[in-house]
């Protein structure tokens, strides 16, 4: 399970953001592939991207990618949607026959924003189809962005592909979408300002301290309470002034949805934990990378030698705590 959010700084810089929420290690590091490069689907058959891009990855029978940014600054997260997404058992001549977790490297490689997506969506189909690391078809939905800090929401109904406005810039997991913008008319008292007395018959009721205005605020780690939790932090946070800001004020709103090891247990015994956290820019082109082990963030620009480059570039990274001591 995941949570996703869009950002904009007060500089008019846009951002993707998301925690990778899983239970098997997915050892997914960032990846840079370049433009022109020849990917294989599972039926097959090859393509060509015509865009670079970076996001994090691992290759297994070709990379298979979670999320990145693409050289034009389209963005895009692909996070678990149980028991809602359905696909295809069959190609259809004609269509562009993806698997669902080779989607993502279609919306970063084919297009160069929201508008170029909502014209060729129409092109493609989603085929049942396996990821080898997990022996099974994992039911998926997508959440975009791009330079204009619009925010879109892909997701399937009776198997086809949905795009779906998306007017607060979150997404987490089942159910569908639009059930989680309903949801929010439930939390309608919550505010970051303390509640005021009030008068019951001769009694006094008054707040026990700071933060009695969140009282409700949803803490558990469901996929609806990480939704509204985050809907509440990004709306209510101070906007931070330049890029730089920006990425900590994310990583501030996504610190409330992040989980640690042995915290949420999974039906199998896994851990289900926030495995990395990411925030794209879709402003510079510039994919920042958090994982669990480390308070270390790791960071890519999409430069052309990275777009030009024969083959994909793999970034190797440091998973351990990094302590300064302030007196030796």
């Amino acid at each position: 399970m995941c949570t996703s959010l869009t950002y904009e700084a007060k500089n008019h810089t846009f951002f993707l953001a998301r925690t990778m929420d899983f239970g098997v290690k997915l050892e997914g590091r960032p990846v840079a592939i370049p433009r022109n490069y020849v990917w294989e689907r599972q039926n097959g058959k090859e393509i060509k991207t015509r865009y670079g891009f970076v996001g994090t990855g691992r290759k297994l029978d070709g990379y298979f990618f979670a999320d990145g940014v693409n050289e034009f600054g389209l963005s895009v997260a692909e996070l678990y949607h149980p028991n809602e997404a359905t696909y295809h058992d069959s190609k259809k001549p004609g269509k562009l026959n993806l698997a669902p977790h080779e989607f993502i490297m279609w919306v970063m490689g084919e297009n160069k924003s929201i508008a170029e997506i909502k014209e060729n969506i129409g092109g493609v189909r989603l085929i049942n189809k396996k990821v080898s690391l997990l022996d099974d078809v994992p039911p998926l939905h997508y959440i975009i962005t791009d330079s204009t800090g619009e925010s879109i929401v892909i997701e399937t109904e009776d198997k086809e592909l949905v795009i779906k406005e998306n007017p607060v810039g979150v997404m987490t997991n089942s159910p569908k979408f639009e059930w989680h913008l309903t949801n929010l008319n439930n939390f309608l008292s919550l505010k970051p300002t303390n509640v005021k007395n009030r008068q019951v018959g001769e009694l006094t009721l008054h707040p026990f301290g700071q933060g009695s205005g969140t009282f409700g605020l949803p803490g558990g780690f469901t996929s609806p309470e990480r939704f509204v939790r985050t809907v509440y932090m990004k709306h209510l946070i101070k906007q931070a002034a330049n890029s730089t800001e920006a990425v900590n004020t994310i990583l501030k709103i996504l610190n409330g949805v992040t989980i640690p090891k042995g915290v949420n247990i999974k039906d199998d015994g896994l851990d289900d934990y926030t495995q990395y956290r990411a925030v794209m820019d879709a402003s510079n082109k510039i994919y920042y990378f958090n994982p669990y082990d480390t308070n270390s963030i790791f960071a890519v620009k999409l430069t052309e030698e990275l777009l030009n480059a024969v083959e994909p570039t793999e970034f190797l990274f440091e998973e351990e705590l990094q302590i300064q001591f302030m007196n030796c």
